[in-house]
Formats: structure tokens, sequence, C-alpha cells
């Protein structure tokens, strides 16, 4: 870890947790919040709350973790790399397999407590996920910290981009920091943030039996490739239907939402389960989100993890292909 990283680290680390409920009510218990609301909370306690970017790139050159280390940032900001944390090749990680090799997989909670720590975040600290211009799957990194336990009311996901934040008045730090990697985490030692199993994910085995059973609702979040090749049954959600078109980090009102569900069909308030699939994971968590703002309790939500991925690589799994 660079000496700058630490440094990062021990300011946050001292304040955060008597400043959640004090400095920064207006983010307390709200999952989407505006730039300016991000920024009064950050002008009113620059120690709280947590910025952590969530910054990814699909079929792109850029690199989150690159833009991030080199700056601008928002300060004392940490950043996820959902490349790095997540459940690694049987290969080259330590922890519990996946022999498939699957991209950015749910990491464990040993994994991710220890990220946890590394980077100084903490179970009572407010974090809020934001990311840079250019990036759409903020989401995913929300997600992340939703499924581990992260309590719903001190998480909180930036509705506009960094680039707005500066364009707002918002300071930022440009100096070098090193963003710890997992290979460098140690497993072994009890980790001082409190993790979970992520209780909303669901495997291969289970959606070929929600295929072969038809009583759940299955959603795909992907865009035009999903003409390429889908579930037996699934209902495409683009998620680009889910964000507004000027600003793809900002999603679309509850009540817009509540349209682009009810015109395919999904009833968000049934008892029913509704499974969630995509490419690789990522842009279906714009789904879950959007399910829970609508009204809808995640409990009877799930998300396949391993998503087309895995099933289109499969020749045993049942799809609908073009003719």
């Amino acid at each position: 870890f660079s000496s700058s990283t630490i440094t990062t680290i021990s300011k946050v680390k001292n304040s955060s947790t008597t400043s959640l409920n004090l400095s920064h009510p207006t983010l307390a218990g709200k999952t989407l919040v505006s730039v300016d609301e991000c920024l009064a909370a950050h002008q009113a306690d620059t120690n709280g709350p947590i910025f952590v970017d969530g910054s990814w790139y699909h079929r792109s050159k850029r690199c989150g973790r690159t833009d991030f280390e080199n700056g601008p940032r928002i300060p004392n900001a940490r950043h996820l790399d959902m490349d790095d944390i997540c459940l690694g090749p049987a290969s080259t990680s330590g922890y519990p397999l996946n022999p498939k090799n699957l991209p950015h997989m749910m990491p464990t909670k040993e994994l991710f407590a220890a990220a946890m720590d590394a980077m100084g975040i903490s179970n009572t600290d407010h974090v809020v996920v934001y990311g840079r211009e250019g990036c759409v799957f903020t989401p995913r990194t929300w997600f992340l910290f939703q499924q581990m336990g992260h309590a719903s009311d001190s998480l909180s996901l930036m509705q506009g981009s960094l680039e707005e934040w500066t364009a707002k008045g918002g300071e930022v730090e440009t100096r070098p920091v090193v963003v710890p990697r997992a290979d460098q985490m140690d497993l072994n030692t009890p980790a001082n943030y409190r993790a979970r199993d992520a209780p909303n994910i669901i495997d291969m085995d289970g959606m070929l039996e929600a295929v072969r059973g038809g009583e759940d609702v299955i959603l795909d979040a992907r865009g035009t490739t999903f003409q390429d090749g889908h579930m037996d049954g699934a209902v495409n959600v683009p998620y680009r239907s889910i964000v507004t078109k000027d600003d793809l980090l900002k999603f679309r009102s509850r009540e817009e939402l509540s349209i682009v569900f009810e015109e395919r069909g999904v009833d968000v308030m049934s008892d029913q389960r509704i499974l969630l699939t995509c490419g690789s994971g990522v842009s279906v968590c714009h789904l879950f989100l959007a399910l829970a703002e609508c009204g809808r309790d995640n409990e009877n939500t799930l998300v396949y993890d391993g998503s087309w991925t895995e099933w289109g690589a499969d020749s045993d799994t049942p799809k609908v292909l073009p003719e």
C-alpha cells in the first residue's frame, strides 16, 4: 500500500461514525441522491460520507482503477474495482473457486470485508457510490455493498458524474494514489468490517430449475444482444430504459420506471419471484435497484451472477436463438 493511500484512510476513519446522522441528514435513508445533495453533505463534513468510485467501462480502453489512481477524484474517496474484488479463478485465488473463470463474480464475504478494512470503511459509515462521465454501471458497485450487508439507510448512489460535481464547484484531489489489490489482502485474519453471504444471488442450477418450471418471471437487462440469444421465457428490459437519455448515471423517476415495467407486463409488487440476468452480471443491477425504487421488496428478486456469459457458453442450457 502506498503511504498516500494509508493517509487517506486514516483521515476518514476517525470521524465517519460520529458524523453519520449529524452532518449530512439529507442522505440518511436515501438511495438515489443528487450531486447537489452530495456536495452539501461533503461541504458540511469533508471527512464524511465516504465516496466510493465505482467507475467501470464495458468494451472500452478506459480503466476505472487507472483513472482513479491518476485523479481527479472526490477528496478522500476510495475505488472499488469489481474485476479485482470478486471471486477469482481456481488458478490464482486462495478463496473459493470460480472454475469457469467467469468475470466479476460476487466476492466472498471474507474478501469483501478484507477490502473494506483495507479501504478504511466500517459498517457504520455512510457510503456514496459515484462514477466518472462515460461510466454507466455504478449500480453494480452499489449492489455489491447492498448484498454484502451494508445498511440500506447508509448506502447511496450519486445521480450524476464526477464531472458534474466539478462543474458545480465540488473540490477534487489530483495527487497519485494506489488502490489496494485483492491479492495483497489477508483473508485469514478476522476483519473489522462485518459482511454477510449475498442473499439475492441465484446460480445456474437455480436458473435451470426456474426456466424449466416456468413459474418465475425472468428479466434480461441486455440491449440489442438479447436478440442474439436468450433464455426461454425471458422478457427484455434494457438497462438503458432505466436511466435518462441525457445522463446514463441518472435513474428515471419512480413513475417512469413503473411504466417501463408495466409496458413489459411485469407486476412489480407481485410475490412471484423475479429473476434477473444480463450479459455478465453487471447491467442486471440496474433492474434490481429500479424494482426496489418502484416499491418492490427485494426478498424475491434474485440476480443470476453468471448471466449469459455462463448460460450461453453451456451446451446443455435451453436457449432461444435466432433462426
